[in-house]
């Protein structure tokens, strides 16, 4: 799912001029998250941070564009105060010197701000909506990202051409804004990732089947008491009915596996949930939430 949204409103992510840029992300903003990562000094003769932000930030957008192009299609320039020209070739190292931490800054004031903006009506019995899902990107082949990130493995003797990261999303519901991301190597699955996700609060969050695990929901709970998930429940999942709700809605309790708890020795041995039943034209889903929630 993730990864077919991520096409779709990619034809959507590619501003046709700087002005229509600022519009969404004004100048301050990255002055701001400069100041506050110490990175608003860095190599101002030349290449003003604020620009190597905005040139990234392009390049991310016009992915598949030279850096000539991009500097072209956001109306920059890569010329200094004296008016020397700046030779594309010193991006990189322009990069390397600015680091990540205004970049993650951005990112997250930019999530902040655009959520609150978008979704702040879109709630359901006070709760903004969220859904988590991964996908994984190709990499460039090279000895430095196939050892970090790693390759998937088909079977024994064969993997994937070109090493593997492995990314997780927290998403709006409705309007699709990323709200966090957690990525790294392909060898760690999506529940590992998902749990250094940024959970908010007075927030319902869907997941798929294969989220579905005690430590990773015990854990989302107890970050915020208001923080409450949805998800189904898989086929083979025993559980003790407690109590039972109108509409077919019941409480139930949920043995937490030895794995789990040797994983996590802070669980308890055993977990309860709400169970909310649903039909469908195919029959009937059951899913799990937090049992405090729409008494």
């Amino acid at each position: 799912m993730l990864s077919m949204w991520l096409d779709d409103i990619q034809p959507f992510a590619e501003p046709e001029s700087l002005n229509v840029f600022q519009k969404s992300l004004p100048l301050e903003w990255i002055e701001t998250v400069l100041k506050t990562t110490d990175k608003a000094s860095v190599r101002r003769s030349k290449l003003p941070a604020e620009l190597v932000v905005w040139l990234i930030v392009g390049m991310g957008l016009y992915r598949d564009r030279s850096i000539n192009d991009v500097v072209s299609k956001l109306d920059l320039s890569l010329a200094g105060e004296l008016g020397e020209t700046v030779a594309p070739s010193a991006v990189p190292q322009a990069r390397l010197r600015l680091g990540q931490e205004p970049l993650e800054a951005l990112f997250n004031l930019t999530a902040e701000h655009w959520i609150k903006q978008e979704d702040t009506e879109d709630a359901w019995h006070g709760l903004q909506l969220f859904a988590v899902d991964g996908t994984c990107f190709r990499t460039p082949d090279s000895p430095e990202l196939a050892e970090h990130f790693g390759y998937i493995k088909h079977r024994k003797d064969r993997h994937t051409e070109y090493p593997m990261l492995r990314l997780c999303a927290l998403m709006s519901l409705r309007s699709r804004l990323v709200h966090d991301v957690a990525f790294g190597p392909c060898a760690k699955g999506e529940i590992t990732h998902t749990k250094s996700l940024n959970i908010p609060k007075q927030s319902l969050t869907l997941f798929d089947r294969c989220y579905l695990s005690a430590e990773l929901m015990i854990n989302w709970q107890k970050t915020h008491t208001d923080s409450h998930w949805l998800t189904p429940i898989k086929s083979n999942t025993r559980f003790k009915i407690i109590e039972e709700y109108s509409g077919g809605d019941c409480l139930i309790e949920v043995n937490v596996s030895a794995h789990a708890r040797k994983q996590d020795p802070s669980l308890p041995p055993i977990w309860q949930a709400r169970m909310v039943t649903y039909k469908e034209p195919k029959g009937q889903m059951v899913s799990i939430s937090d049992p405090r929630h729409l008494q």
